[in-house]
């Protein structure tokens, strides 16, 4: 939702496309969908990373209405995808700001982090990392993290 208010606070509330990878979790389409965006699939090279040729010709044949890609990081299939870095600065490049479905924060200390890899909004859920239930606000619940320029978009308290 602050990636949408973002775009509508620039005078771009046309921008509706979330790309998202077809590994991803079915959560993360459905949320897209609960916030408006209309879902553009993008498929999976032999190595299950992101098609990255796709992904650039999907970023440009819907440039002008691109609000985001939603990907999950590290993947679905656990894996880091090498060019992730080159991803997000093609969506930049379009208008796009990337949302990061981080739920294996775990995964992620110590190699990474959200801001290293180009996210401006991600969540971090501690279930993997706790080994505990998720969701629903309860115990697993992580952080929610955003860059400055979104932070006027973002529900509740900074």
């Amino acid at each position: 939702m602050a990636i949408k208010k973002f775009h509508e606070s620039n005078g771009e509330g046309f921008r509706d496309i979330c790309i998202i990878p077809t590994s991803a979790h079915g959560t993360n389409p459905a949320t897209a969908v609960i916030c408006g965006f209309k879902v553009v699939p993008v498929g999976s090279d032999e190595f299950g990373n992101i098609d990255v040729k796709q992904l650039e010709e999907l970023a440009q044949k819907h440039s002008s209405k691109l609000a985001c890609l939603m990907v999950t990081y590290p993947s679905t299939y656990g894996v880091f995808e090498p060019g992730i870095r080159k991803i997000c600065e093609t969506v930049h490049a379009h208008g796009g700001q990337i949302y990061m479905d981080g739920a294996n924060m775990n995964a992620q200390l110590g190699l990474t982090s959200p801001g290293f890899i180009g996210a401006d909004v991600g969540h971090l859920n501690l279930h993997k990392t706790f080994a505990i239930p998720h969701g629903g606000g309860g115990p697993g619940i992580g952080s929610i993290g955003f860059k400055k320029h979104l932070e006027p978009f973002v529900p509740g308290h900074s």
